[in-house]
């Protein structure tokens, strides 16, 4: 049957789209894929609990799930993609890539055109099933699921898919899967949770939710234990996931409202040492493009405002003669597949960044970032090396006063001096009447625009000493209310409204209106002062990338998988 089927999606998928994905190379090792060196045998259980809203969960954890936290690495602020639907959600946590680039959003689990460009080429993301196959045709893998076309398009890779209409029946089939000696891979799907959740609330305040929870716990201790019960269970290591697909808000979901996004996520192995994974989140928009033409371009996205209001004198450097500004930025590759950009300027009080205009920016210089100042005749220009490299986020710092009677600019990468400058510069000329610019400005002098999330933009109408630029670097995301020098921040921007316009959050400042249309993302504060067992965000992303790291597999990067493998910072916990 599922070969007829899937023969009916080949069709199906023929009328949207040409392509399906590509072959991931074969990663060959000296010893068995899915087997350590030591000849130790690596398996996976994941379990999908649809529903399960991880800040209800953490009122009253469940007895096997509380039990398992002991040897797991957890998160009840996990994260599901921005549509919580039920196709969307399953298919970013299957695979690694949000609903923008699967664009699965029907029950049909068929890519879907883009509605403005019904013509292009939608492709297919395949499973982590198909990267499992790919690499080792070997392995024995199955999905029970509760959904024909959850098991015979998305999960069609798994060597045995099997439908089910009861989450009894998926324990049942779960254990006779893991009771057969050569069961690699297992995923199940329990749906009661989701059936309580949209019969009454998606609370642990109503009863009907929380018994289903309960009631799914102890599916999961039954399969826990079938594990252990297994005779080779000494010669195997398993690892368990527990994942809920997405939340819920009332008795509803769908939405990308942050209690809709929240899930529970659990990966057990007997070996982890136990730790809750509770990232600082970074929740920033993507600028990136350069079009000066449209008011709404689809093209490009910045901000600024359409002239300078008056607040933004302040943020002149000839206002008090010194300036302190800071914003974190994270680099998105570009079209080479690497992170150099050949200047483009991203945060800019000047009205184009070229000669000795009067003003300041900072602009993308290869793999570093330049801070520049200038007033109409003489300009100071330094360099910072290696900013927002990598998928790490990176804080850079511009400063500006005057040492020893010369006006001098400092630029920092993550609270540290990166480069010096003095040159004699009229404080008074060091003005613009250009509005303050985040993202595309003049002059790039050249096409290659910038492409990066940036967050946190701070404006102090001070110079910041040394300690201080640290001491902010170290304090994260925000500004604590007892800051020495609170009294001179002037503009400060978190850029995580969600919203169209970037709030200031200094009273009677102004607020800088988005240019196109701003898309947030929410993120890990990975920045290198950050302990790196500390800055996972957990996501539904995450879960094709550990499942192959797990099985000794590689991830391609032209996958562009978007999860994290954050299990490689605790290697010595399992690695005997």
């Amino acid at each position: 049957m599922k070969n007829i089927f899937f023969s009916l999606l080949v069709v199906s998928l023929a009328v949207t789209s040409c392509t399906r994905y590509d072959n991931p190379q074969p990663n060959f090792e000296d010893y068995k894929q899915g087997e350590t060196s030591d000849g130790v045998k690596r398996k996976v259980l994941v379990i999908a609990v649809d529903g399960l809203v991880g800040h209800e969960i953490q009122k009253e954890v469940p007895a096997n799930i509380l039990a398992m936290m002991a040897h797991g690495k957890y998160s009840f602020d996990g994260l599901a993609d921005e549509n919580t639907s039920d196709p969307a959600s399953w298919a970013t946590l299957v695979t690694g890539v949000a609903v923008n680039r699967h664009h699965i959003i029907t029950d049909s689990y068929i890519p879907s055109p883009d509605p403005e460009h019904p013509h292009d080429d939608t492709g297919f993301s395949p499973s982590f099933f198909y990267l499992i196959n790919e690499q080792n045709k070997r392995m024995s893998t199955a999905a029970i699921t509760h959904d024909r076309n959850l098991s015979f398009v998305l999960l069609m890779d798994a060597k045995e898919g099997l439908v089910v209409d009861t989450d009894e029946s998926a324990r049942d089939k779960a254990i006779e899967k893991i009771e057969e000696e050569t069961s690699d891979v297992i995923l199940v799907q329990f749906t009661s949770v989701l059936e309580a959740g949209k019969a009454s609330s998606f609370s642990y305040d109503n009863p009907m939710y929380k018994a289903a929870v309960e009631k799914v716990d102890g599916f999961i201790g039954e399969l826990k234990h079938s594990i252990e019960s297994r005779p080779t269970y000494n010669q195997e290591e398993w690892l368990i996931v527990v994942a809920s697909t997405h939340g819920g808000v009332g008795n509803s979901y769908g939405g990308s409202s942050e209690i809709e996004r929240n899930t529970f996520l659990l990966y057990y192995n007997r070996y982890f040492v136990q730790q809750e994974l509770k990232a600082q989140p970074i929740y920033a928009p993507r600028f990136f493009g350069f079009n000066e033409t449209d008011l709404n371009p689809t093209d490009a996205m910045r901000a600024r405002n359409a002239t300078a209001p008056a607040g933004e004198a302040d943020y002149n450097i000839a206002k008090t003669g010194e300036l302190t500004i800071e914003a974190k930025v994270k680099m998105n590759k570009n079209a080479s597949g690497n992170y150099n950009y050949s200047w483009p300027p991203f945060l800019s009080k000047v009205s184009a960044r070229s000669g000795t205009t009067a003003g300041w920016s900072f602009f993308r210089s290869g793999s570093g970032v330049n801070f520049y100042v200038a007033d109409g005749a003489t300009k100071i220009e330094i360099s910072g090396a290696g900013v927002g490299d990598n998928e790490i986020w990176s804080q850079v710092t511009g400063v500006f006063s005057v040492v020893d009677g010369q006006p001098t600019a400092k630029i920092y990468v993550n609270g540290n001096v990166a480069g010096v400058g003095s040159a004699n510069l009229n404080l008074a000329n060091i003005t613009s009447s250009s509005p303050l610019t985040f993202g595309f400005q003049r002059e790039v002098f050249s096409s290659d625009y910038l492409d990066f999330y940036m967050a946190d933009i701070r404006i102090w109408d001070v110079a910041l000493n040394d300690k201080e630029v640290s001491d902010n670097v170290k304090y994260g995301v925000g500004v604590p209310e007892d800051h020495p020098k609170i009294t001179h921040l002037v503009g400060y921007w978190p850029l995580d409204d969600g919203d169209q316009v970037f709030k200031n959050k200094i009273a009677g400042k102004p607020d800088i209106p988005v240019v196109g249309a701003a898309v947030y993302r929410m993120f890990g504060n990975n920045m290198p002062s950050v302990d790196p067992r500390k800055s996972a965000l957990l996501k539904s992303q995450d879960l094709p990338t550990v499942l192959l790291y797990w099985l000794e597999l590689s991830v391609n990067e032209d996958w562009k998988l978007e999860g994290n493998n954050f299990l490689r910072h605790f290697e010595i916990e399992f690695l005997k």
